[in-house]
């Protein structure tokens, strides 16, 4: 009985002692910070993954946590699944901001061509306005679609993806307004012949 006794109290002793010499881990520590500093600051991580931020957020706060509790192999694991959740981050907001500004490239194209199609169908509807049709006002809203046409296309060269493609996704809805209008006018007409 002594025997195990005198074995328990010499277990703790050695267990207490290994536990003062643990030291924590900076250079791990350190990465991690350093990669989430990166994601916060990466443009396209704060526009398009900003989830995959917040948990790598959460993971170095946790590491934080459990440094000043001194433990040290709990930090050491946090400070990686932070670190690699930053890396994370940023490669899902570079991968994000390349399909949004597809996204917006293809959004433009095709409202320029509807841009081309609705100025052929008003050019050809003021030479023969059909009945009960204001020619000049279908021309102002399509000066008004232009206009924010061209707002599409600065954001577009900004760099701002989701502005260019909702404005030109306006764009293609008042356009195809435009054409239903006359659409219509034009159908209505012949009906009446």
């Amino acid at each position: 009985m002594i025997k195990l006794r005198f074995f328990l109290v010499v277990s703790v002793m050695v267990a207490v002692f290994f536990a003062g010499c643990a030291k924590p881990p900076i250079e791990e520590m350190n990465n991690a910070v350093a990669a989430v500093s990166r994601a916060e600051n990466d443009p396209d991580v704060v526009a398009y993954a900003a989830q995959a931020l917040s948990r790598a957020r959460e993971a170095l706060a946790q590491m934080q946590t459990e440094a000043d509790a001194k433990r040290y192999e709990s930090a050491k694991r946090l400070a990686a699944e932070a670190q690699s959740l930053a890396e994370r981050a940023i490669s899902d907001g570079q991968a994000a901001a390349a399909r949004a500004k597809e996204d917006a490239e293809n959004a433009i194209r095709a409202m320029q061509n509807a841009i081309s199609e609705t100025e052929q169908v008003l050019n050809n509807a003021s030479r023969s306005p059909p009945a009960g049709v204001n020619i000049q006002a279908l021309e102002k809203e399509f000066s008004d679609a232009r206009g924010i046409a061209n707002q599409a296309t600065v954001a577009q060269n900004e760099g701002n993806y989701s502005e260019a493609f909702e404005k030109s996704q306006a764009v293609r809805s008042a356009l195809s307004s435009i054409n239903s209008r006359l659409s219509q006018a034009v159908i209505s007409a012949s009906r009446k012949k």
